[in-house]
C-alpha cells in the first residue's frame, strides 16, 4: 500500500515534466490543468447538488462548467497555447458571470459564489504576467471590475429582469470587500515589478533616442606612423538627470533587452550620415569608419537589407567601413554569422573581432570566418610590462595574426611606451588615450582636416 501510494506521488511530482515548453511554459500549462480538474470536480459536485434537489436548469449550467474544465486541462497537454488561453479565460469568466446571475437557489452561500471571481483575478494576474499586456494587465481589471460590480450591487437574474440587492449599509460593506481585494491585486501587480537599477536604464534607455539623449563620439585610430587612418564610432549616452552613463552599464542592458537592435540601427545611420557630412568638407576617401556590432544585430533578420539601403541612401563606398565583433558573437548560429560576414566582405566591407584575446575561441574564429582585423583587448596591452604572461600573448598573437595576413590593432594605448614597445613588435595600427580619447563630432572633425590637408 505504502510502495502504491508512494509510486502515485512520484508520478504526481514529474507530471510538469511531461509538459510542453520551457520551465515559464510548464508552470503555465500546469496552472491550466490544476484549474481544468478544479471545474471539473466542483462542476461535478454542483451539478449532482442541483440535480438532487430538483434545480436542473442550473445543474445544466454546471455540466457545462464540467465541459469547459475538460477543455481546459486537454488544452494544458496542446499546442496552439496562446490561441486556447485567450478562449479559456474568457468562457471561465463567462460562466461565472452566468452562474452568479442565474443561480439563485442558494441565497445564503451566494456570497461564496464571488470567490470565483475573486480567484481569477488574482490567479490571472499572477500566471499570465508574461503573457500580452491585454491578458496580464487588462483582463485582470476587468475580472476586479466585475467582482466589484457583484458584490456592490448584487445583481442577479430573476423573473426575466436583474435584480439589486445593495446592502443597507452599502458604504461599510462596499469598502470593506473592495478596499482588501483592490490592495491585494496591487500587491500582485508590485510583487511583479522590477525596481532594480537594471530595469530603471532599461525603461529610460527606451526613450533615449527619441528624447536625443544618446551620442556618438569619435576615436582616431592611426597607423605605426601616428598617421591617421580612421575612427571607431562609439556610442554614449548622456542622461539629464545621471550625465553620461558608461557604456559598460547600459550596452548590457540592451542586449539583454533586445534594445540593441534599434540602438544599433541609429548608430549605423548616424554614423554613415556624419561620413556623408565630412565628405561634403573634406576628402575621406583614405580613412575607414569602425562600428560595433552586436550578435542580435548581426542575427537580425533585416540586418544585410537595412545595412545596404542605409550605404545607398548615404552614399558610402562599402570599402570604406569596418564592422567590429566581440567574440562571443560565435557562439551563436555559427551559419548564420559566416553567411552574413561572407556576403559584406564580397562588397567590401572589412570584420574585425574587437576585444580579442578575452573572449571565446579566439583561435577558431579567425580561421573559420573572414576577418581582417585583430584589435587587442586593451585588458591585455595595459598588463605587458608587468605581467610576462600578457607580454607573451600579445607578443604571439601579433605574430600569428601577421603570418595569417591580418592587421593587427592595440586597443588602449595610453604613452609612448607602449606605442614603441608594440610597434617593434610588428602591430601596425593603434587606438587609445595617448592619441585621443573619444571626441564629438566637432572635435573629431578637427583631425579629419588636419590629415586632409
Amino acid at each position: 500500500m505504502i510502495s502504491y501510494f508512494s509510486s502515485r506521488y512520484s508520478m504526481i511530482r514529474n507530471l510538469p515534466f511531461i509538459l510542453k515548453g520551457d520551465s515559464l511554459e510548464k508552470k503555465l500549462r500546469l496552472t491550466l490543468l490544476i484549474a481544468g480538474i478544479s471545474s471539473i470536480l466542483a462542476g461535478i459536485y454542483m451539478a449532482l447538488f442541483n440535480f438532487a434537489s430538483g434545480h436542473y436548469d442550473i445543474a445544466c449550467l454546471y455540466c457545462v462548467s464540467t465541459a469547459l474544465g475538460g477543455y481546459i486541462s486537454f488544452a494544458a497537454f496542446c499546442s496552439g497555447l496562446k490561441r486556447n488561453l485567450y478562449i479559456i479565460v474568457h468562457a471561465l469568466l463567462l460562466s461565472i458571470i452566468l452562474l452568479l446571475l442565474l443561480d439563485n437557489y442558494h441565497a445564503a452561500g451566494k456570497h461564496s459564489e464571488y470567490n470565483y471571481l475573486l480567484a481569477l483575478t488574482v490567479g490571472s494576474a499572477l500566471v499570465l504576467r508574461q503573457q500580452s499586456a491585454y491578458l496580464s494587465k487588462v483582463f485582470p481589471i476587468i475580472c476586479l471590475t466585475i467582482y466589484l460590480l457583484f458584490i456592490v450591487t448584487g445583481v442577479t437574474w430573476q423573473n426575466d429582469a436583474f435584480q439589486m440587492n445593495i446592502p443597507e449599509e452599502s458604504g461599510f460593506y462596499i469598502v470593506n470587500c473592495s478596499v482588501p481585494i483592490i490592495a491585494l491585486l496591487l500587491t500582485v501587480f508590485t510583487s511583479r515589478g522590477d525596481y532594480s537599477e537594471t530595469d530603471l536604464i532599461k525603461r529610460e534607455l527606451s526613450n533615449a533616442i527619441e528624447k536625443n539623449e544618446l551620442d556618438l563620439y569619435y576615436q582616431p585610430q592611426v597607423d605605426n606612423e601616428k598617421k591617421l587612418i580612421g575612427f571607431e564610432a562609439l556610442l554614449r549616452w548622456k542622461h539629464p538627470v545621471k550625465g553620461f552613463i558608461s557604456p559598460e552599464v547600459f550596452i548590457p542592458v540592451a542586449e539583454k533587452s533586445g534594445l540593441i537592435i534599434e540602438i544599433g540601427k541609429w548608430v549605423m545611420e548616424r554614423t554613415l550620415q556624419q561620413m556623408s557630412d565630412w565628405d561634403r568638407m573634406y576628402n575621406l576617401s583614405n580613412l575607414k569608419f569602425s562600428i560595433n556590432i552586436s550578435p542580435l544585430q548581426l542575427m537580425h533578420r533585416d540586418f544585410t537589407q537595412d545595412t545596404l539601403l542605409t550605404l545607398s541612401h548615404h552614399r558610402i563606398s562599402p570599402e570604406r567601413l569596418k564592422f567590429e565583433i566581440t567574440e562571443t558573437t560565435f557562439i551563436y548560429d555559427q551559419k548564420r554569422i559566416g553567411d552574413v560576414i561572407s556576403h559584406f566582405s564580397q562588397l567590401g566591407i572589412k570584420w574585425a573581432i574587437d576585444d580579442f584575446g578575452v573572449g571565446y575561441s579566439s583561435l577558431k574564429s579567425i580561421s573559420d570566418f573572414a576577418i581582417d582585423d585583430i584589435k587587442i583587448d586593451k585588458s591585455l596591452i595595459m598588463h605587458i610590462f608587468e605581467n610576462e604572461s600578457a607580454a607573451i600573448v600579445v607578443h604571439k598573437t601579433i605574430e600569428l595574426s601577421r603570418e595569417m595576413g591580418l592587421n593587427v590593432l592595440a586597443e588602449g594605448i595610453e604613452s609612448e611606451e607602449y606605442f614603441d614597445y608594440l610597434r617593434d613588435k610588428g602591430c601596425n595600427l593603434f587606438q587609445g588615450y595617448h592619441f585621443a580619447r573619444p571626441l564629438p563630432a566637432g572635435d573629431a572633425a578637427l583631425w579629419v582636416r588636419k590629415a586632409t590637408t
